[in-house]
């Protein structure tokens, strides 16, 4: 009876997380995508730099990208499908929090990358109109589209587990990630709804040993 208990109460807070986390939009209401099964993530090498995959991606500006062009400047990245209604606005607003929490020098600084694990439904039009619906900065934010292969390499990296459910679900790990300048894996929060606090610390830390050391910020 106490285990059953628990696990409404979790299934709750989840909903409750959500329908905070959601914008008011077209993407919310899809009933048939109420159902999400965490997978846990990998465990991830810190040393190897994502900007080595070479991948071709679009924007939701429909422009290519290739995750070198991040080099520079630390960012903020995590995996989602676009019609996902539970888990993945959760994150998206996970990434929103760590951004606006940050200090002002830094987030004049910070990137987001946000990159669908669905290339079939999620176009770069349509991811354009789910980067409208969180009124995030579109100079700073990226929302990718690209091949599955290259999807399946760059969520191996990331140590992100996903599994197409055949009928426009996805089971898949919850991870906002934290590159540095270079493009190698600094920090990692796994679940939802997590405290922002150790991505803002170690971006502060990152900027703060850089300074210390005579370099440019990043």
């Amino acid at each position: 009876m106490k285990l059953f208990t628990l696990t409404v109460m979790a299934g709750t807070l989840l909903a409750a997380v959500t329908q905070a986390a959601t914008p008011n939009s077209g993407h919310a209401g899809h009933d048939a995508h109420a159902h999400h099964t965490p997978m846990q993530a990998e465990t991830v090498d810190h040393g190897h730099s994502l900007f080595h995959l070479g991948a071709d991606w679009r924007t939701q500006a429909g422009g290519p990208f290739r995750l070198e062009e991040l080099a520079g400047r630390p960012t903020i990245i995590t995996m989602i499908y676009g019609s996902c209604t539970t888990a993945c606005p959760v994150l998206v607003n996970d990434a929103r929090r760590i951004d606006r929490a940050v200090p002002e020098a830094i987030r004049d600084e910070l990137q987001v990358v946000i990159v669908s694990f669905d290339p079939a439904r999620d176009t770069p039009e349509r991811l354009a109109d789910y980067a409208a619906d969180y009124e995030v900065d579109p100079e700073r934010w990226q929302f990718l589209h690209g091949d599955p292969a290259d999807i399946r390499t760059l969520a191996a990296m990331l140590g992100v587990r996903y599994r197409d459910n055949g009928d426009g679900t996805f089971d898949h790990s919850n991870v906002v990630t934290l590159l540095d300048a270079q493009g190698r894996i600094v920090e990692r929060n796994e679940g939802l709804a997590r405290p922002v606090e150790p991505i803002v610390e170690a971006l502060v830390k990152l900027r703060g040993t850089r300074q210390a050391a005579g370099m440019a910020a990043w």
